[in-house]
Formats: structure tokens, C-alpha cells, sequence
């Protein structure tokens, strides 16, 4: 009986033994908190997170819009927390140059300002070559659940690697600015890409007609009084009764795609020239203004041939300038190249100043204009695209 009591004596010693080591391992956790230096040591994960860039192409400048939801809150209390990114966490491929605050632009959740002032959520920024620190301001709070987004602007000199693959972007949240401690803690990733290089053809396009015009049509201002063809403008006999003219038009259309338009010129070969060598002269007496002015009369001066006669053109087109005004005329156009039509851009062949224009020719003679049948030169026309 005596070794039956020693024996259940020995397994109440051991018993005690077991229940005082598990009391005095319950009292070290209780006292050091050791459940909760568990919880910190494992970080929380950032929701929502991803980076969104404006280029993708190798080696180039490139805005960021880094978004992502915070699960712990960040404070100062006892020191300020932060939000660390790193670009490319295991490499050094991306390179950050001269980051500022003013380059984030409209950022939500939070500010990034170069001082702390008194706004809400206001974080100040450090840089490494491919990092960026934001660390909170004082007396600032940024509760869970805040969403966080960070435009950066293309202007940031944020570099891409010269590579092409996916790079990570990390983002973390660091308790009291010690990065031995992170709170909250995700990945999300970029592709660097080749640019794809889009190529396309459009061919050349031009097309320039002449037509005649019936008698009675108004041409910037005056009314016709013989009518053309395309090749031919007859103002047969003309009237030396003083302040008699005649009076003849054609259209021109320009149908093109040239990016910078076109212009059209005309020039004649000669005076109107007759057999004998007699001549009708530039509008105005023989002078070939330039500068378009109002129809005038030839002077008639006796012993002065280039006041016998003159002939001049108008152009209903506004050249971009009204340079022709409303029946306004020139008569450099014998030795020179004159421009008459023009437009800056492409063309339809149909819209007034633009596709189309008219052209209006003018004689008048006076009684001394010598007698023939048989006046006559060449017009041409050069119509010119510039691509």
C-alpha cells in the first residue's frame, strides 16, 4: 500500500510541474504582448493597387497615376508614418530625376506639398534615383480604407528602363518612418513595350480645271457682256465710245488634298498684239499696276499709244487677304506671273474661295486705239499644289 501512495505522489508532482510551466508561459505572453508583436510583424496588404503610365516605350519620360486603398491607418503619433514607392524593387532600371511635389498633380486622398501647412492629409516628399518617400505631416491622420491615388505628371523625368519587360512597383506604408516596420504592403507591375510604329500611304491629288462663263454673269462685282469657253475669250469688236468696256469671265475649280494648299497664276505671252504691230496695253495706261484699284478708262492722250487702250483682270477669290475687294483691278500680269486663286489647305473643287473662283477680263478702247481685226495673245494658267 505504501508503494501505491509513493506512486500517485510521483504523478501529482509531475502534473504540478506541467501546470506551473504552462501558467508561467501564459504569464510571459500576457506580460510581453507577444500575440500582437505577431500581428506586426506580418504587414497588412494595400487594395485596389495599380500604376497606370502615359508611355510604355522604352527609355522615356513617363507620367504615373499610382493608385491603391490603405488598410491601416497612418498618423504622427510618435513619429510621422510614410508611404514608401519603389520602382523596380530588385533592379535599378527605372531612374527618378528631380521629383517634386508640383509634379504630382490633383492627387486624392491625400496632398503632397513641399512644407507641411496646416491643409489636411499633407505629406512632404523625399526621392532616391528609384524611390519616392512621402512621409505624414503632423497632427495628419489618413483613416483605413482612404483611397490613395498619385497622378504624376509626364513632366517628372520618371525614366522606363531601356528593356522591354515587367518591372514591379511596390508600394508600402511604414510605421513612424522605420522601414522595419511596414503596416501595409502590395505589388503591382508595368510593361515596358516597344512603340508599334503605324504606317500609311495617301496618294497625291490634284485636279485644276477651266470653264467658260455665259454673258451676264457677275464677276466679283461686273457683269459680263460676252461669254468664254474654256479655251477661248472673244470680245470681238470693241466700242471706242468713251466709257464703253467688255467684259468676259471664266471659273476656275482646284479639287486637291495638299496640306498647304495651292496657288494659281496667269500670265499672258504678249500684249494684244495685232498684225501691224499695234497693241492694247496693261490696265492702266500701259502701267501694270499691281496693287488692284477701281476700273478707270484709258486716257486717250494723243501721241501716247499705252493711253489708247488698256486691259486689265479682276479675281473674285479673297487671295486670304481680299486683295481684288469688289471689282478692283491689276494689269501685271504681261510680265510677270500674277496670282488670282489660292488657298492655304486641301480643296473641294466646289466651295467659293477654296474649290472655286471666277475670273473677270476687262478691255476698253478709245478712238485712237489703232484699227485691226486681228489682236490677239495667249493666257496661261499654272496651278501649283504644295504638299
Amino acid at each position: 500500500m505504501n508503494n501505491k501512495h509513493v506512486f500517485a505522489l510521483s504523478l501529482d508532482n509531475t502534473l504540478a510541474r506541467k501546470l506551473l510551466s504552462i501558467l508561467a508561459i501564459a504569464a510571459l505572453v500576457w506580460a510581453t504582448g507577444f500575440p500582437l508583436s505577431l500581428k506586426n510583424a506580418n504587414a497588412a496588404s494595400f487594395t485596389n493597387v495599380s500604376d497606370t503610365l502615359t508611355d510604355s516605350d522604352l527609355g522615356v519620360r513617363s507620367g504615373h497615376t499610382i493608385n491603391f486603398t490603405v488598410q491601416t491607418a497612418l498618423n504622427d503619433l510618435g513619429g510621422a508614418d510614410t508611404i514608401f514607392v519603389d520602382f523596380d524593387p530588385t533592379g535599378d532600371n527605372f531612374q527618378i530625376n528631380n521629383l517634386e511635389a508640383a509634379d504630382f498633380v490633383s492627387e486624392s486622398g491625400l496632398s503632397v506639398v513641399a512644407t507641411c501647412t496646416a491643409g489636411p492629409g499633407e505629406f512632404t516628399l523625399s526621392t532616391t534615383t528609384e524611390a519616392f518617400t512621402l512621409t505624414i505631416c503632423a497632427n495628419d491622420v489618413i483613416a483605413t480604407s482612404t483611397a490613395i491615388s498619385l497622378p504624376i505628371a509626364t513632366t517628372s523625368n520618371i525614366v522606363n528602363p531601356s528593356s522591354a519587360q515587367s518591372y514591379v512597383v511596390r508600394v508600402e506604408s511604414r510605421n513612424q518612418g522605420s522601414a522595419s516596420s511596414v503596416l501595409d504592403q502590395a505589388d503591382t507591375r508595368v510593361a515596358i513595350i516597344d512603340d508599334v510604329v503605324v504606317t500609311a500611304a495617301v496618294a497625291t491629288s490634284f485636279t485644276f480645271t477651266i470653264a467658260g462663263l455665259p454673258n451676264g454673269t457677275d464677276v466679283n462685282g461686273i457683269t459680263t457682256s460676252t461669254t468664254t469657253s474654256a479655251t477661248a475669250i472673244a470680245f470681238g469688236f470693241l466700242d471706242p465710245t468713251v466709257n464703253a468696256s467688255t467684259t468676259a469671265g471664266q471659273r476656275l475649280t482646284v479639287a486637291t488634298n495638299a496640306a498647304n494648299g495651292f496657288t494659281v497664276t496667269i500670265r499672258q505671252d504678249q500684249n494684244l498684239t495685232s498684225a501691224t504691230g499695234a497693241d492694247i496695253d496693261p490696265f492702266a495706261n500701259g502701267n501694270g499696276n499691281s496693287t488692284p484699284g477701281p476700273w478707270s478708262y484709258p486716257a486717250g492722250t494723243l501721241g501716247s499709244e499705252n493711253t489708247y487702250g488698256h486691259f486689265g483682270i479682276t479675281s473674285e477669290d479673297d487671295l486670304n487677304t481680299d486683295e481684288f475687294g469688289t471689282a478692283l483691278f491689276v494689269g501685271n500680269f504681261a510680265t510677270t506671273s500674277r496670282a488670282v486663286f489660292h488657298h492655304n489647305g486641301p480643296s473641294d473643287g466646289t466651295t467659293a474661295n477654296i474649290g472655286t473662283t471666277d475670273i473677270g477680263f476687262r478691255i476698253a478702247i478709245t478712238s485712237l486705239q489703232e484699227a485691226g481685226t486681228d489682236y490677239t495673245n495667249t493666257l496661261t494658267y499654272v496651278a501649283t499644289p504644295v504638299f
